[in-house]
């Protein structure tokens, strides 16, 4: 069985140290038969990016041709013309931005200058043929030294693609991975104007009418509005989260992650794993986020939200709390399972993040935080049927929800809450978590008496679970008996007491009331046995916990 690499995104370690591997090598394939010039790929965090354009470096990279060459066997290009056409016939430049990040400008650009410096650095050979004019000497030393001011940093890149092209009489490939990083780090600390302003021009000189290149790629997270990033350029094509075209390069397909299952003798919870980390769609095309994928069978099979500990959602969560009643009564209905009709904007403004609803829930669409299908054309506008993907992503909404909360009371009351629930103080438990979902949750309309009630109140809890993780393993819809239990807490020391817990939220249309539906909940524990894979992991003291909800209230009740 090959290993998994978790967080390599080198193309070359990746192959040469023998791991797990999702072939999507066809991807050099589509890029060459395309015929725009610059290429741009935006995509949610953690979704391959940056692996694909280390692999499209080494493909097309004229060093070490031979020894790149097999880095490629046993893949789908090595089948294609392609392979044998264009494997190691251009120079390249490769950038990646996605570390250039700072609290002002300047910060900024100092690590955008130790970037270019750091590239042209790996093209020293250049200087070997004394063929270079004064001036250009002169441009390339201040460069490498990182002295380089604004107005040379912003032609660096097509000069060094000028001194290649000269070099090795052959046209340029340019890549540049995360470029609008800065533009994020920009907009969150207030100097979003001059950021762009300099970035406008760093792409324009680089991408628009340069003579030297053969191909432009760059990947991101958001196509930024034409007006404010790509005023200069006009021969561009953006492939985004809405478009047919690459809609499976970025991702793992349904037959991807059966195969992958299959190879981890995981196959079993491949419902489970829709239900958690399915449900994002690339044009016509439905994808499983790959981080989330490989985090779950890395670790054996554990259902948790590993896109959320990764990702950067500060700026996500803003946007919503900083929202009108409109978007929250948006994400309200998602949460719900309600249908939410709107047009979506591929052309992000960040100046329009703060007033535009329809901008907003584009932004949330183009950074994977809701899914779009498109519907039909109205007012010669396209319009998507947007909803929250997955399971993984209701806890991040959750997340969100939680760190309002803890704002306006503080974490002591949530410790506090998960404290009594570890010392079996069952009454503080409910009293708190009433409060809370008095307070929190209800915002939410989580008074709707269906499934998708019990998913949110679900996602709610985990959130505040994920607490304990430094004492307790949390777990949800795992296998044990004969069906899954809600959600678990298993201590690491196992000579402490573990949590089962069934969620049930009460039936009011038949009449049920709150100790009909405690009591089905304790029953299930125990008609499903559920506590019996808990056993197996040597955990003897185990608390059997009910949890049932109106939307307003919530009851707990424990049996031994």
């Amino acid at each position: 069985m090959k290993k998994l690499a978790i967080g390599v995104d080198d193309f070359k370690r990746l192959r040469e140290s023998n791991a797990y591997f999702v072939d999507k090598s066809l991807f050099i394939e589509e890029v060459m038969e395309d015929a725009s010039e610059v290429l741009l790929f935006p995509r949610p965090r953690r979704f391959g990016k940056t692996l694909n354009m280390s692999m499209l470096h080494y493909f097309f990279t004229n060093k070490n041709v031979e020894e790149n060459r097999q880095l490629f066997q046993g893949l789908d290009i090595t089948q294609s013309p392609v392979f044998e056409q264009y494997q190691g016939q251009y120079p390249v430049i490769s950038l990646s931005l996605k570390s250039c990040k700072g609290d002002n400008f300047e910060k900024i650009f100092y690590s955008i200058r130790a970037v270019i410096a750091k590239e042209f650095k790996t093209h020293e050979s250049v200087l070997e043929t004394g063929k270079l004019y004064q001036v250009e000497l002169q441009k390339f030393n201040s460069i490498i030294e990182e002295k380089a001011d604004e107005s040379l940093l912003s032609e660096s890149i097509l000069l060094l693609s000028e001194l290649l092209h000269r070099y090795y009489q052959q046209k340029v490939f340019i890549l540049i991975d995360e470029y609008d990083t800065p533009v994020h780090e920009a907009f969150l600390n207030g100097f979003y104007t001059q950021a762009i302003n300099f970035l406008r021009t760093l792409l324009g000189n680089t991408l628009k009418g340069n003579q030297h290149l053969q191909k432009g790629i760059l990947t991101g997270i958001l196509r930024v509005s034409k007006e404010s990033m790509f005023s200069d350029l006009n021969n561009v094509k953006v492939y985004s989260v809405l478009s047919e075209k690459y809609n499976t390069r970025f991702g793992f397909t349904q037959e991807e992650v059966d195969k992958l299952l299959d190879d981890f003798a995981l196959s079993k919870s491949s419902k489970q794993v829709k239900d958690w980390y399915n449900g994002y769609f690339f044009g016509n095309a439905e994808i499983y986020n790959p981080w989330s994928i490989l985090g779950f069978v890395d670790s054996n099979g554990r259902f948790l939200p590993y896109w959320l500990s990764t990702s950067a959602n500060t700026l996500v969560h803003n946007l919503i709390k900083d929202s009108d009643n409109t978007v929250k009564k948006g994400i309200e209905d998602a949460l719900n399972n309600i249908p939410v009709f709107t047009p979506i904007n591929e052309n992000i403004s960040f100046e329009d993040l703060e007033s535009s609803q329809e901008t907003i829930m584009s932004f949330l669409v183009q950074t994977g935080y809701l899914k779009a299908l498109y519907l039909e054309m109205q007012n010669s506008r396209r319009v998507y049927q947007v909803s929250i993907p997955n399971q993984e992503l209701r806890l991040i909404y959750v997340d969100t929800i939680n760190k309002w909360f803890e704002k306006s009371i503080g974490s002591k009351e949530l410790d506090e809450m998960l404290n009594a629930l570890i010392a079996n103080d069952i009454r503080t438990f409910e009293r708190i978590l009433s409060k809370f979902v008095l307070e929190t949750l209800s915002y939410f309309n989580a008074g709707r008496k269906t499934k998708e009630v019990e998913r949110v109140f679900q996602a709610f809890l985990l959130g505040m679970l994920i607490r304990l993780t430094d004492r307790y393993e949390v777990y949800s819809e795992k296998e044990s008996g004969y069906g899954r239990f809600d959600v678990s807490v298993i201590p690491k020391d196992k000579s402490k007491q573990a949590i089962i817990m069934e969620l049930k939220s009460i039936d009011t249309f038949n009449n049920e009331t709150k100790d009909q539906t405690l009591e089905a909940a304790l029953k299930q524990i125990e008609d499903r046995r559920y506590e019996a894979a808990i056993r197996q992991q040597g955990c003897t003291n185990i608390m059997k916990v009910a949890v049932t909800f109106d939307g307003k209230r919530v009851w707990v009740k424990t049996s031994a």
